[in-house]
């Protein structure tokens, strides 16, 4: 004859699998046995009956038609409930302990003082091994540090601005693609008026890719420029992480950043392209053609120069501009001397002659 194995508090109940044996029957047979051992005042309703997992519901629900037994010798069932006495008796507990536990930090007992000590100790243990998993996790691409102008005001603005731009989305996918790092993103100093000064630097790269500058405050130093215009700055000067000079490659590789950033950028859905809706890659391509299937053009010249200079020839009147006022070879008319290297030929800067809008800070 199969049985029913139950299990509760710790002990077993075996009952025979007949006819007529319900979950109250049970029920009542464990609420029997805990009574004799003064355990608790239990109820039906406060045990619960487990079968692989699932609650046996109704109390006179017949187990024969329940199990459907077919030769197996035992069933095991698990027990589980408390009285409402002994609930009661577990929040009384509870509370007695909330209110014995200390509420005053010991920071004057010699044993308080140590604890406090651990626990500061701890703490900074903790910071560190955070930081640390953070700079292994981001040493393969992006930017190393965020650094602004001192003296200058609103100062958490601009360390706001540059936070933005380093951990932009699409900024970090494309730095990934390339596995750019780049040491620094740092504040330049708004040397000269925008469209009126000679010398108005607007980027620097220095040593390609050692710290990337941006001139991110107004003339007056009272606002900041528009986040677009900074963007496009920034563009610029990643592109210099290749190129020296301003040419087609160059052009050609800036282009290629601007849509990789807009389009790589998961926050703005689909992203759009730098072409506005067109094909990234005519974006910067310059609507070049290679006729004949061959991979040299009839003057000789590659599939890939011919590119170049098409982007060349597409510059748009911003791009035109940048190139033209580039401080390149100028650093020592916006830099500090303490900040002029010896050898400065890998310092590229944007001179920013441009008409700009600046948009001033409420």
């Amino acid at each position: 004859m199969s049985k029913v194995v139950v299990s509760f508090r710790g002990q077993k109940a075996e009952f025979d699998l007949v006819e007529g044996l319900t979950g109250g029957t049970i029920k009542q047979s464990l609420i029997a046995n805990a009574a004799n051992n003064n355990d608790s005042e239990l109820q039906p309703a406060d045990i619960k009956l487990l079968f692989k997992g699932k609650n046996l519901e109704h109390d006179h629900q017949d187990l024969v038609k329940l199990l459907k037994p077919a030769g197996k010798k035992s069933y095991k069932i698990m027990a589980m409930g408390r009285s409402s006495n002994e609930v009661h008796a577990i929040q009384e507990e509870h509370e007695d302990a909330k209110e014995r536990a200390p509420r005053i930090r010991d920071d004057l007992t010699p044993r308080g003082q140590r604890d406090a000590e651990r626990r500061k100790l701890l703490g900074r243990q903790m910071i560190m091994a955070a930081a640390s998993r953070k700079t292994a996790t981001s040493t393969a691409y992006g930017f190393g540090r965020i650094e602004t102008l001192p003296n200058l005001p609103h100062r958490d603005q601009a360390h706001k601005i540059l936070s933005q731009l380093a951990n932009d989305p699409g900024v970090l996918a494309c730095m990934k693609k390339h596995n750019w790092q780049v040491g620094a993103l740092a504040e330049l100093y708004p040397k000269g008026n925008v469209g009126q000064s000679a010398v108005c630097v607007m980027g620097l790269n220095k040593n390609k890719g050692q710290q990337i500058l941006l001139r991110i405050r107004t003339d007056d130093l009272t606002g900041f420029r528009k986040i677009l215009s900074i963007r496009k700055v920034l563009y610029h000067e990643l592109a210099h992480n290749v190129h020296s000079e301003h040419d087609g490659k160059f052009f050609q590789l800036m282009r290629q950043i601007e849509t990789e950033c807009t389009e790589m950028d998961w926050t703005q859905g689909e992203g759009l392209s730098a072409a506005e809706g067109g094909d990234a890659d005519n974006a910067f391509s310059g609507g070049t053609y290679r006729l004949g299937g061959g991979g040299e053009t009839t003057n000789g010249i590659s599939d890939r120069e011919m590119r170049a200079q098409a982007a060349l020839s597409r510059m748009t009147a911003e791009e035109q501009e940048i190139q033209q006022n580039c401080g390149c070879g100028r650093e020592a008319s916006f830099l500090p001397s303490s900040l002029l290297e010896p050898s400065s030929t890998s310092d590229h800067s944007t001179d920013g002659n441009s008409d700009v809008k600046d948009m001033e800070m409420s």
